[in-house]
């Protein structure tokens, strides 16, 4: 598969690694606390893409820029081509509230084999399987935000492995 094939060859390119979080802009998701979390560690060479459309879009963008982040954070817009903006993802983040849905997108990040932190909310938790397909954070914590994103941040030995956990149980989908 295509988009496999590009998120492998992530590894081996010299380049700026992304986040990605795709979802809707709206109140029942929690971008600012990626975005918080995301531009307080700091990383120079990362950058933060947020794909989707909403109601919370302007105080995001409004956010961003009062924390000096426009040129690490990117507002992508709604889009169709989520695998292919998946297969250019180093992690994938799903910073949510106890309102979320079933997460269609996490499974879509898990049979690509991309490392996922996501809130530990009932859906995230269900996808995930209780944290063995990915990293669960207490939703709205940003310390322990900072603290997964700067764990897999800085070693591609646990983005590979919990990718790989991550894509064993995509099979249950």
């Amino acid at each position: 598969n295509l988009a496999q094939k590009l998120y492998k060859n992530r590894f081996t390119e010299k380049r700026e690694f992304k986040i990605t979080m795709i979802s809707r802009l709206d109140k029942i998701k929690d971008q600012e606390t990626l975005i918080r979390a995301f531009l307080s560690t700091n990383n120079s060479n990362w950058e933060l893409n947020l794909v989707g459309d909403g109601d919370t879009k302007d105080n995001l963008q409004d956010l961003v820029y009062s924390l000096n982040g426009a040129k690490k954070v990117r507002f992508l817009g709604s889009r169709n081509d989520v695998l292919k903006i998946l297969s250019h993802t180093d992690i994938f983040a799903l910073s949510t509230t106890n309102q979320e849905g079933f997460g269609i997108v996490l499974i879509e990040a898990l049979s690509l084999g991309v490392p996922i932190i996501a809130s530990d909310v009932p859906s995230c938790r269900e996808v995930l399987m209780d944290g063995k397909g990915g990293i669960l954070v207490p939703p709205g914590n940003l310390k322990a935000w900072e603290k997964a994103l700067s764990k897999l941040m800085n070693s591609e030995n646990e983005r590979k492995v919990l990718g790989k956990k991550g894509k064993d149980i995509s099979k249950y989908y």
